[in-house]
């Protein structure tokens, strides 16, 4: 019987790893959103701090094996955006060109960004 347990459990643990690989792409881009230089630093901390107290709430509070799932999952495509941003805010730095850039944003990213940042979408 200890056996059959242990081997749900790193059933398990491998299909967690499996999500988390697949999570961490992005899919097909469904939007763009372009973001000012002096907008970064505000929506970069509201993601991090979304980020942490979603992660915070996976590993405290008592949530189903669903609702953990599902949030694990929002904190990735969190973190994809957050890359994204990143990534284009140190190229048009270095660049010197523009203060602004455009990110592609997958469907997952695009719902979520809108449904924090809805001003930006007016």
């Amino acid at each position: 019987m200890k056996s059959d347990s242990t081997t749900v459990i790193k059933n398990m643990e491998f299909l967690v790893k499996e999500l988390h690989k697949e999570w961490d792409r992005s899919g097909a881009s469904k939007a763009s959103v372009i973001i000012s230089l002096e907008e970064v630093d505000g929506i970069n901390d509201k993601l991090k701090e979304i980020i942490y107290q979603t992660q915070k709430s996976v590993d405290e509070d008592e949530l189903t094996f669903k609702q953990s799932i599902a949030k694990s999952k929002e904190c990735y495509v969190l973190l994809r955006v957050v890359r994204k941003i990143a990534k284009k805010k140190d190229k048009c730095e270095k660049q010197v060109i523009d203060n602004e850039f455009a990110i592609e944003l997958d469907k997952d990213e695009l719902k979520l960004f809108k449904g924090l940042f809805a001003e930006m979408f007016k």
